[in-house]
């Protein structure tokens, strides 16, 4: 899909139908296909997640991390971003983690998960590592740092103008990612960065959950829904997550 929007940073894009609504999982009805496909995917996914939890005896993916104060400064979202898309600053607790949990040094699956005070509870944004290009933004990848690379959603958000990915991008200085969202295959746009001061030691037994807690004004989409809901279910009554 093409981006209508040809500015870096300058807020524009699709133009919303109506006022974005603070809804967790998007209100349209799946493909048939589509929605079978994403249970299956789910099914097996949760076995797996599942197993790893009862071997681990703990967190099957992203076992270890390192949680530190950050903020978050949204400058020029547009505002069918919802909490995202206005201008505001907000405190949030950030954790870098590896998915599988290898030693530090050695290539994994960066993660970054934050979470701040939403209306009816807390706001989640769960960013992995992953490429930037119209096909790369949806194949995760393994790095040696956290901050490697671009970190992805990976999965789109519903949206009143449409699908939209998000992503962190480091800037090259320290402690620092730019914000930024882009359409499913368009260009990517800033509209935020995120800063911290330590650079953090400790873990911190805090639970995501990105369809749950999914950040005011954006919402999962049914097949995204599908695709996770089992493994976190599973996964969480096998062991922590």
């Amino acid at each position: 899909m093409a981006d209508e929007s040809s500015t870096t940073g300058t807020g524009t894009g699709p133009t919303p139908a109506s006022p974005a609504r603070a809804v967790r999982v998007a209100r349209t009805p799946p493909h048939r296909a589509l929605a079978g496909v994403a249970t299956l995917a789910g099914l097996t996914l949760g076995v797996s997640l599942a197993a790893v939890a009862v071997l681990r005896r703990g967190k099957p993916l992203h076992p270890r991390g390192v949680v530190v104060p950050a903020r978050l400064t949204v400058r020029a979202g547009p505002v069918w971003l919802g909490t995202l898309g206005r201008r505001g600053t907000h405190e949030v607790l950030a954790r870098f983690s590896r998915a599988v949990g290898l030693p530090a040094g050695w290539p994994d699956i960066q993660g970054l998960a934050l979470r701040w005070p939403g209306r009816s509870g807390p706001n989640d944004l769960l960013l992995a590592s992953t490429g930037t290009g119209p096909w790369s933004r949806y194949l995760l990848t393994v790095r040696r740092r956290p901050l490697g690379g671009a970190l992805g959603s990976l999965m789109p958000f519903a949206t009143v103008a449409g699908p939209v990915l998000l992503s962190a991008q480091p800037t090259g200085e320290p402690r620092h990612l730019d914000l930024r969202w882009a359409t499913p295959r368009g260009r990517w746009h800033t509209f935020g960065d995120l800063v911290w001061q330590e650079v953090g030691t400790s873990d911190a037994p805090v639970r995501f959950d990105p369809v749950r807690h999914c950040p005011d004004g954006l919402a999962t989409y049914p097949w995204a829904d599908r695709a996770r809901r089992y493994a976190y279910r599973w996964a969480r009554a096998a062991g922590p997550l």
